[in-house]
């Protein structure tokens, strides 16, 4: 051993000496005990905040303090869900004053469920009460992915169509062909649009890769001039449901060719583009997604093929202006989607067991006899001999490979969890 090396100490050591631990979950607790919080974000303009799984109570209440913290306390601007961007615009429009209830809100513009949920409920709540207070500007609340949860490209060609009715008649019946293709696999769940697509005629799929390639290239062509007639923002709002259908389109392609794995990073380019819209617009954002959307390293998937997640692309146009924070658990109850049958449908969401932290997990290095725990992987680097010895991490009920060192700025470690009123309703029924 080294000089340097002896001077260092193991992970978990350094967490029990350095690392923040929280008392609360409570969303409207204080904000000083996330004070520390402040030299693990910089001066970043887009902080990941994530899951190892989705539907869990005190993820959502993690999260949603720090976003308190991060909008009161660093003056960010923008709450970036892994929500449909076309049906996420229900989003923005209620917390700045529009109309409908906070539930039927959320289960519109977040897929999958995920909205539904006390705790989504509640910060969108508080979004909404503080730009009616305030005077400054608003604080916005958008999804970032793909149409129709990565499911169909209907909804983004519906929003194109309103567009093109006034801007440009003469491209409309390109829109329907791509819209009568579309109709043929709409489904709200992704697994079962994806084999409702493998089901279409080749001669199907090229007419709707012809449509959207033609519509891309026309909208390109009218940019400029939509521009100088004022009519930029429109445009490029349309642009971007468009743009998002054509991945959706490559996605299903992909998985039909490639697998699901490596077409769904489709979904991971898109996402990191609507964040850098937002922050070259000025804004500051957090983005919530599940921990694999926002690490910064890349992975590989069954065939050793390369995949890029959200954060990989982010950390690629942005480095040190991101920070990824994983969220994860060691004690309690997961959630899991499970393997569909006539009584679990597709997309639904069931409570699972926790298996017990793994050797070389990250979760292993964490004591659970506090309630939570942020340890910033960047400050602990320096001073500890086995950084490089972390290559697992949760997600949902089993572990994945990858060096947690590399893929995260910090980890935001909660003792025990469980799942949400809607996933332990669903248990009870």
């Amino acid at each position: 051993m080294n000089v340097e090396t002896s001077r260092q100490t193991g992970f978990a050591e350094w967490v029990d000496d350095h690392a923040l631990t929280v008392e609360t979950l409570d969303f409207q607790a204080p904000l000083d005990d996330l004070e520390p919080l402040r030299d693990t974000i910089g001066d970043a303009r887009v902080v990941a905040l994530g899951e190892s799984t989705h539907h869990i109570r005190e993820f959502y209440q993690v999260r949603h303090r720090i976003l308190r913290f991060l909008v009161e306390r660093c003056g960010f601007t923008v709450y970036a869900l892994e929500a449909p961007f076309t049906q996420g615009q229900a989003l923005d429009a209620w917390v700045r004053g529009g109309p409908g209830t906070v539930e039927q809100v959320a289960a519109e513009g977040i897929a999958l469920s995920l909205g539904q949920c006390r705790e989504m409920y509640e910060a969108l709540t508080w979004m909404r009460e503080r730009n009616a207070a305030a005077t400054s500007p608003p604080l916005r609340c958008v999804g970032t992915d793909l149409p129709g949860a990565a499911a169909s490209p209907l909804p983004a060609l519906e929003e194109l169509a309103g567009y093109l009715r006034w801007a440009a008649p003469e491209v409309l019946p390109v829109l329907e062909q791509a819209v009568g293709v579309a109709r043929e696999f709409d489904e709200p769940i992704i697994f079962g649009a994806l084999g409702r697509y493998e089901g279409l005629d080749p001669g199907q799929r090229d007419v709707l890769t012809s449509a959207l390639s033609r519509l891309m290239a026309h909208m390109d062509r009218l940019a400029l001039v939509q521009r100088a007639k004022g009519h930029g923002a429109e445009h490029d709002t349309a642009m971007w449901h468009l743009r998002g259908a054509w991945y959706l389109d490559h996605l299903h392609r992909a998985n039909a060719a490639e697998g699901f794995e490596s077409a769904s990073t489709f979904r991971d380019v898109y996402m990191a583009e609507s964040v850098l819209r937002l922050v070259e617009g000025g804004a500051r954002v957090v983005l919530a997604a599940h921990n694999w959307h926002i690490q910064r390293a890349p992975a590989l998937d069954g065939e050793e093929r390369l995949l890029q997640p959200t954060g990989a692309h982010l950390a690629a146009a942005l480095g040190d202006d991101y920070r990824a924070i994983g969220v994860t658990s060691s004690l309690g109850r997961t959630t899991t989607l499970g393997v569909p049958t006539p009584e679990r449908p597709v997309g639904a969401w069931y409570d699972a067991p926790l298996p017990p932290p793994v050797e070389g997990s990250i979760e292993a290095a964490f004591r659970t006899d506090r309630l939570w725990t942020l340890a910033d992987l960047r400050a602990a680097r320096p001073h500890v001999h086995d950084a490089a010895s972390f290559q697992h991490s949760r997600m949902a009920d089993y572990f994945l490979d990858l060096p947690v060192f590399e893929a995260f700025d910090a980890i935001a470690h909660v003792s025990r969890t469980t799942g949400t009123d809607h996933v332990l309703e669903r248990a009870a029924d």
